[in-house]
């Protein structure tokens, strides 16, 4: 059974790249931004990971981290924030707020990959 990934991010391409990377191995699902994503988690879809940009338009992804760990339901889903923006202060505050861990862009994919990987052992889904 392959893991459920939702990837949020309000670029096109950046969506597009992680969505074919991943889905040879995972159920991937991407929404542009947090409302989009605040959507689908309404609806029913439960994710195994999330990967969430920092900067979007409508939510930013530090508003929407903090959001997913107040939930009841949704707090215990990892949430690695991917971000252009190297600043300690951000990450610290992502790290902070709940997330599992904060990579930035640019990436290696293998990269990404292995840390999706170690934190879905470490849930144990």
């Amino acid at each position: 059974m392959k893991h459920n990934l939702l990837i949020v991010d309000d670029n096109e391409m950046m969506r597009a790249f992680l969505s074919h990377y991943f889905s040879a191995s995972y159920q991937v699902k991407m929404a542009d931004g947090g409302i989009e994503a605040w959507q689908l988690l309404d609806e029913g879809y439960f994710p195994d990971l999330i990967l969430l940009d920092l900067r979007m338009p409508d939510i930013s992804g530090i508003d929407m981290l903090r959001q997913l760990k107040s939930s009841v339901i949704f707090h215990d889903i990892p949430v690695i924030m991917v971000s252009s923006i190297t600043k300690s202060g951000e990450k610290i505050d992502c790290l902070q707020a709940g997330a599992a861990d904060y990579i930035t862009k640019p990436f290696n994919p293998k990269e990404v990959e292995a840390r999706v990987q170690y934190h879905l052992k470490a849930k144990r889904v």
